[in-house]
């Protein structure tokens, strides 16, 4: 039972009742028929579309009666029909004509093909709306509408339409069964609506697809961040990074204890082993490693996705900055204003008080002699603070001649400003006597 809600007034259809017999079934007092499809379309192309008039005035009674709806008329629906049948007929009299050696202007060829096209129109518009009310037919029997018109009136001209729009009917009559081959023609007809439409592929490689700024391409490598801690290698499932490194000792610039620090010789990734599972990533704690939105490293030999950080340094420069905070979300608090924790504090015992937890027995006497003070630790002796690192501006006839060098030589355009920036950088402190 479903509700049906038109004109401002609720309406309930009724399930249809037991039928007496196979072929007609009762709803709310009236008689409606259930219809062989194909059976209905053999007999619509043996009488050469007389059957279709037929159909076509019973299928359109059965809607004025199921929706209630006087305006329908069932009548005009099957004239349209017949007009549209008649179509054909000066063409092929004055083909007739012209086989018997008949001389035919070309006036009435011109109003022959005319005819053709123009005459057609109502049936055209009756088997659309003859979809439409079916659609709706279908909506008030609680049924999830499956009819499509334009699909009709596109299978009209071999009365394809009469088999598709019966076996919806028979739906509502409680018939569970669907023509056959029904599913194929509306694939088909989905695939010739998209067939007509702009095509909007990207034309892969002369266009280049717009990837997302935290697109999971290939693993890069920042080397000024790598502290060679290994725990990337370490935690790797597959085993496939190289770190290989030496410890160089640097003097303190005045007094104090030479330190020694490790320095990155060699990193690399074999490609051919990773399944980029991002742990090497999210466990670098000093963010030397990114994922890199470049996807385009592939080799002809399994043994050249062998890439050393040279490689992996050029994929960094592709990386994209993070994209901004989506409303509502909390930004981390600037440096030097994270929150800290409140420290505890004791509380001041006054002599003969005692402290809380204490009972009075256990406080302390007001002529008790004090505590000794503990003794402050020595302060260690002064050691020179470490070096700032000294900034220094690129230098841009540099930065300006590697980046024309790099881009005549075909290079990335991202990659080529990353090369750029560094040897500008370089040149920059080397200049400077850094």
């Amino acid at each position: 039972m479903a509700v049906d809600v038109r004109e401002g007034e609720a309406r309930v259809s009724p399930a249809p009742a037991p039928p007496d017999d196979a072929r007609h079934v009762d709803v709310a007092g009236e008689r409606y028929r259930r219809r062989n499809p194909i059976g209905a379309w053999l007999l619509a192309l043996v009488t050469l579309g007389l059957y279709w008039v037929v159909w076509q005035y019973k299928v359109n009674d059965e809607a004025r009666r199921y929706l209630g709806d006087r305006r329908i008329a069932p009548a005009l629906s099957a004239l349209a029909v017949m007009i549209g049948l008649a179509a054909p007929v000066p063409l092929i009299v004055m083909l007739v004509l012209a086989l018997t050696g008949t001389d035919v202007s070309l006036l009435m060829w011109l109003l022959g093909v005319g005819a053709l096209l123009i005459i057609p129109i109502p049936l055209i518009a009756s088997v659309f709306r003859t979809g439409e009310r079916i659609t709706l037919m279908q909506e008030r029997a609680g049924l999830e509408p499956s009819v499509s018109p334009l699909l009709g009136v596109a299978v009209s001209p071999a009365m394809l339409h009469i088999p598709l729009y019966q076996s919806e009917l028979n739906r509502i009559w409680g018939e569970p069964r669907s023509l056959p081959g029904v599913g194929l023609i509306k694939g088909l007809f989905v695939t010739l609506k998209h067939l007509l439409q702009p095509s909007i592929t990207q034309q892969y490689p002369r266009e280049k697809p717009e990837l997302p700024a935290r697109t999971r391409g290939v693993i890069a490598l920042k080397p000024e961040n790598c502290t060679v801690c290994w725990k990337c290698s370490k935690e790797c499932p597959d085993w496939c990074i190289y770190i290989e490194s030496h410890k160089e000792t640097h003097e303190p610039a005045s007094g104090g204890r030479a330190r020694s620090q490790k320095v990155l010789d060699r990193f690399a990734i074999d490609f051919a082993l990773c399944m980029y599972c991002g742990i090497c990533v999210e466990v670098c704690p000093f963010d030397a490693l990114f994922w890199s939105p470049e996807f385009e490293y592939a080799e002809y030999d399994v043994l050249e996705l062998l890439h050393e950080k040279d490689r992996l340094r050029d994929w960094t420069y592709k990386v994209k900055p993070p994209p901004e905070l989506e409303w509502g979300a909390e930004p981390e608090p600037p440096e030097g204003e994270e929150d800290v924790a409140p420290t505890s504090v004791t509380p001041t015992v006054q002599p003969g008080e005692a402290a809380p937890g204490q009972t009075a027995e256990a406080a302390p006497q007001e002529h008790a002699a004090p505590p000794e003070a503990p003794q402050a630790p020595e302060a260690p002796p002064e050691q020179a603070a470490p070096a700032a690192r000294e900034e220094v501006e690129p230098d841009q006839a540099t930065y300006d001649r590697v980046l024309q060098e790099q881009l005549d030589a075909g290079v990335n355009p991202r990659v080529a400003e990353g090369r750029a920036k560094a040897a500008a950088i370089r040149a920059a402190r080397q200049g400077g006597g850094g």
